[in-house]
């Protein structure tokens, strides 16, 4: 048994759970059970479903041929943590669209993936395909930061 993957699950859980309960409270619109609160539900109850699939995974992961597992020090999940409260400062400051490309880079960069020019695109994609689906499909502004207003 893995007990992180449990215990990450477990917490995924409740945090789905709250955001079902917070979601609940968003207006409707009109009759219909669709607003502002229906693709938060959505998103938990995916969320949900996953996480007791990893803790039901938790109890028979085992690696192929004895081998044993690669983990991740406490250091780097710490540092990852602290990276992404970073993040969220830094967006108040620059905006999205500058923030989120170093962002990627950064923990990419962190935690082992070395290919400089693959890691660049890869962040840059990503913060592209997210500009599309928030600006051009949803019509949802991403912040600018106070430098860019």
């Amino acid at each position: 048994m893995k007990k992180v993957d449990f215990f990450v699950g477990l917490a995924l859980i409740l945090l789905s759970a709250a955001t079902w309960v917070t979601a609940g409270q968003f207006p409707t619109v009109g009759d219909t059970d669709v607003g502002a609160g229906f693709f938060p539900k959505l998103i938990a109850v995916v969320l949900i479903l996953l996480s007791v699939v990893m803790m039901a995974l938790s109890f028979r992961r085992q690696t192929q041929d004895g081998a044993e597992e690669v983990s991740t020090s406490w250091s780097k999940i710490i540092l990852g943590f602290v990276l992404t409260f970073a993040f969220l400062a830094l967006i108040f400051f620059t905006g999205f669209y500058i923030s989120a490309p170093i962002f990627l880079f950064v923990f990419m960069w962190l935690f082992g993936y070395r290919k400089p020019i693959s890691v660049v695109v890869v962040a840059v994609i990503v913060t592209l395909f997210i500009y599309l689906v928030f600006e051009m499909v949803l019509r949802v502004p991403l912040p600018a930061g106070i430098f860019f207003e």
